[in-house]
């Protein structure tokens, strides 16, 4: 009878054991999010130009091409405006304080919606950014069943093992996206992908990207983005920062299945926006100059596509810098 006691209780101990040890290493993880604002802060008194928005951005910008200013990536996959914002207010209250120009980047799903769905408790782990209305109580108590979730934490944790068993010291120390090399470097906030996924240039394929971001138009979101987005650019321009909003390119066979009253919605309220209050805006979504060999998938750049981009906008801006400058 001891025995059989002593077995169930065991037997019952250990799925706890497993959950607590996962919660150990969760609150622990090095992640993207944290790595990315750790890095900005190391630089905080150096950056002039600070690129915010979701993967499009993420993959696109590379500060290492941008040679005429310091510029830092901090955009980063499915970041919307509503985590731009607060983590931008954030790094000027914890010290980011020489900060010139601030790119917003405004896409096809930019202005749908606020949330990043699961990946919402992500930022609030790394970066501390809560989303509206959500209670993160048993977040908190438990990473591993309420916040990451156990299929995901068990999807990081093996992948963060395969990646030291193979790689050892030379690989990140943090979960990324398929298509980047794990044994690169995060510099000034950039870590792209590689190659062209051929695979993906397909109608099929351009079809259902268009319907995974095609706007519910029932929701009334856009109204409460635009007043936050708003709120944004006057917190910026209060604080001397030049905020400019700018769409990165997207393969121009993917940008013919968007839904056109999508397209016009957006370009109406950025336009009405950029009229308010006196701001540029660069639209290079639909930019000739971009070809399959500059896209990882229909919408984001891979390495090569990201070095071209970012030297036309460090080109775009130190002329933008040089007029502003003339008596």
């Amino acid at each position: 009878m001891k025995r059989f006691l002593r077995d169930t209780l065991l037997f019952l101990l250990l799925p706890i054991v497993v959950v607590l040890l996962f919660d150990l290493y969760l609150r622990n993880m090095e992640t993207q999010y944290s790595a990315k604002y750790d890095g900005l802060m190391k630089m905080k008194k150096e950056v002039e130009v600070l690129f915010v928005g979701n993967s499009h951005a993420h993959y696109a910008i590379s500060p290492l091409h941008i040679t005429r200013f310091k510029a830092y990536n901090l955009a980063m996959v499915s970041q919307q405006l509503y985590f731009d914002k607060r983590l931008t207010i954030k790094a000027i209250n914890e010290g980011v304080s020489n900060l010139r120009y601030l790119f917003i980047s405004v896409d096809y799903h930019t202005l749908s919606t606020s949330t990043q769905d699961e990946r919402n408790i992500w930022s609030y782990f790394a970066n501390g950014i809560r989303y509206k209305d959500q209670d993160y109580t048993k977040a908190i108590l438990s990473p591993f069943i309420w916040g990451y979730t156990p299929r995901v934490s068990y999807t990081m944790a093996r992948r963060a093992l395969k990646r030291r068993v193979k790689y050892g010291g030379k690989a990140v120390p943090f979960h990324v996206e398929r298509g980047v090399n794990v044994t690169d470097s995060l510099f000034q906030g950039f870590l792209g992908l590689e190659g062209t996924k051929e695979s993906t240039f397909k109608p099929s394929e351009y079809m259902k990207l268009a319907n995974e971001f095609r706007e519910d138009t029932t929701s009334g979101e856009r109204a409460e983005v635009l007043a936050d987005l708003r709120q944004y650019i006057r917190f910026l321009k209060e604080k001397d920062i030049q905020p400019i909003l700018f769409s990165s390119p997207t393969y121009r066979e993917y940008n013919q299945t968007l839904d056109s009253a999508q397209i016009r919605r957006n370009l109406e309220d950025i336009r009405s926006i950029c009229e308010t209050h006196n701001i540029p805006y660069w639209p290079y979504n639909d930019d000739e100059r971009f070809t399959r060999e500059d896209f990882f998938n229909p919408d984001h750049l891979n390495k090569q596509g990201a070095a071209k981009f970012s030297r036309l906008l460090d080109e775009r801006l130190y002329q933008l810098s040089a007029v502003q400058l003339e008596p």
